[in-house]
């Protein structure tokens, strides 16, 4: 058996339509849907992830993964729930002044 990185993101209203680009180490290595889980098969070590939509992101989230280990991760938009009422108003604020917090991984 290998380890293994389960990537989830979730189904939200927000980007619903758009795909997110995943980036292990900096390295673009594909997209994920609405409502997708991805697998990922990992030598052990050490490694970072973030999502991206345009200039927009994620934080940045830095793992271990040991031998045989099986990882499982979600990632999405904050803008949910009541969020989503005042969207317009929410939206400029992460687009221009805090980019990398517009998605999260957790």
């Amino acid at each position: 058996m290998s380890s293994i990185l389960e990537l989830k993101r979730t189904s939200q209203y927000s980007n619903w339509l758009r795909n997110f680009r995943v980036f292990f180490n900096g390295i673009e290595y594909e997209k994920i849907a609405n409502d997708e889980t991805i697998r990922y098969e990992l030598v052990p070590g050490e490694y970072e992830l973030f999502v991206k939509i345009d200039w927009c992101g994620s934080n940045r989230y830095d793992f271990t993964i040991g031998e045989n280990e099986i990882i499982q991760l979600e990632c999405g938009c904050p803008i949910i729930g009541w969020k989503l009422f005042v969207q317009p108003f929410i939206m400029p604020y992460y687009i221009f002044f805090n980019t990398n917090k517009y998605l999260y991984i957790k």
